[in-house]
């Protein structure tokens, strides 16, 4: 079903009329993540400013997920969590967040096993998820974003907005590498992402443009903590 026509629906929607998107119903109470892994505190507690993005790097680095891999040795990475989710759980109070959070999970997940991706890990609200395919990564955010204006625009007073990034990178030569510079450089990237943002590197935008069916806003440079030099982003424009 088209995010649009979803947005513009005057009744209520219920939550599996959105997480279903013409497949089957997806089971609500998913397990919300406990946020117990050792080394996501450790981040925490090294900066109590570390976002969900800046937590889920923090547990993957060393745990060496298997990951599907292209073909061609590449696997794509999305890092996503909720804009000011800190603040927006005070806002809402522990009952509503909690079903905020199942709303979310389940939409994210829901997608993430339509286009044949991978979750890699999950902290609360943030997720890392991995593609073999930078266009299967697009599709699924894309999806998702949409789904979740739609969820937004029938309960306004439990709306959220998610940011996400995606990088691609090099899984075979070197796996310590991978499981360190490309991590980081999509967790980065989703970082400077704003709220409903895909904001995707300069070599994802490179790899899925050129069937000619999808549109990005103004590039930018940016700077993305712990790497040097200036790095190029671009937003997807995922809205119909």
């Amino acid at each position: 079903m088209d995010g649009a026509a979803l947005a513009g629906t005057p009744c209520r929607l219920g939550v599996d009329q959105v997480v279903r998107l013409g497949a089957t119903t997806i089971e609500l109470l998913d397990r919300v993540s406990s946020g117990r892994d050792a080394a996501a505190i450790g981040a925490r507690q090294a900066d109590p400013r570390a976002t969900s993005i800046d937590l889920v790097a923090a547990a993957v680095q060393g745990a060496r997920p298997r990951l599907p891999v292209a073909g061609n040795g590449t696997v794509t990475i999305v890092f996503s969590d909720i804009e000011g989710s800190t603040a927006r759980a005070v806002e809402l109070g522990d009952d509503a967040w909690m079903n905020v959070l199942h709303i979310h999970n389940s939409i994210m997940r829901r997608q993430v096993e339509r286009h044949g991706g991978m979750e890699v890990k999950s902290q609360g609200d943030g997720f890392m998820l991995a593609f073999s395919s930078a266009r299967a990564a697009i599709d699924a955010m894309v999806e998702a974003q949409r789904a979740l204006s739609a969820w937004a625009a029938s309960n306004p007073s439990s709306a959220v907005r998610v940011r996400i990034g995606i990088h691609t990178g090099e899984a075979i030569r070197r796996q310590d590498d991978f499981h360190g510079r490309h991590v980081v450089i999509a967790a980065r990237v989703a970082g400077q992402a704003t709220g409903g943002e895909i904001l995707v590197s300069s070599l994802v935008r490179e790899i899925v443009e050129t069937r000619g069916d999808l549109r990005f806003g103004e590039e930018r440079d940016v700077s993305l903590k712990g790497l040097t030099g200036s790095w190029r982003v671009s937003p997807l424009i995922w809205a119909s």
